[in-house]
């Protein structure tokens, strides 16, 4: 089970002329694949006229089998915010993430199902790590993003990010969740082009 696990190493897929991201998701330590999260564009030959971040979107998170559903998420048309909805396998709403419109560092406020604030998902302006949040400021659990060498970083768009779930959220699937969607939906609405 894919949300079992408390850290993850989340690898972008470098392809050439892509309409679509994928990411590997590793174990931190062995390196093996423990899931995979694909971009499902719904309207790919919009991205050559219209920028990647406003058009609607799904990405699923698969299990290592490939098949088995983990997570999904649901981005609608984007003018000024994107708003991404998180849903479980069972396709239960678990919450929402929502880019704050002048942001410079890139901060996601967190929402429950009814649209309540619940944390948020944020770093420094020229930091490469973000926190996921409550709104008492407990750490729910950290993203860094990794260097992944002059070549990749200079040459393509793709990110490699290592997650790290707080212990005391450890055993609580719905927050791994929240924390895998959060590093997703950074990379789709902020650090693609």
């Amino acid at each position: 089970m894919l949300l079992q696990n408390h850290a993850f190493f989340v690898r972008e897929q470098v392809a050439v002329l892509r309409f679509a991201d994928a990411y590997d998701i590793l174990h931190p330590v062995s390196g093996q694949r423990i899931g995979l999260a694909a971009e499902k564009p719904r309207l790919k030959w919009l991205r050559l006229i219209v920028k990647k971040q406003a058009l609607p979107t799904e990405i699923v998170v698969l299990e290592d089998d490939q098949q088995t559903v983990a997570l999904r998420l649901e981005k609608g048309w984007s003018f000024f915010t994107s708003k991404l909805a998180v849903f479980d396998a069972q396709g239960r709403r678990l919450g929402c993430l929502r880019n704050k419109l002048f942001s410079l560092s890139g901060k996601l406020l967190v929402e429950d199902p009814e649209g309540r604030a619940i944390g948020e998902f944020s770093g420094g302006v020229f930091s490469w790590t973000r926190q996921l949040k409550d709104p008492a400021g407990v750490v729910i659990g950290t993203m860094d993003k990794k260097w992944a060498g002059l070549g990749k970083e200079l040459l393509t768009s793709a990110d490699n990010y290592h997650l790290e779930v707080a212990p005391a959220f450890a055993g609580q699937p719905d927050k791994v969740a929240l924390l895998l969607a959060a590093c997703l939906a950074y990379d789709v609405i902020f650090a693609e082009y």
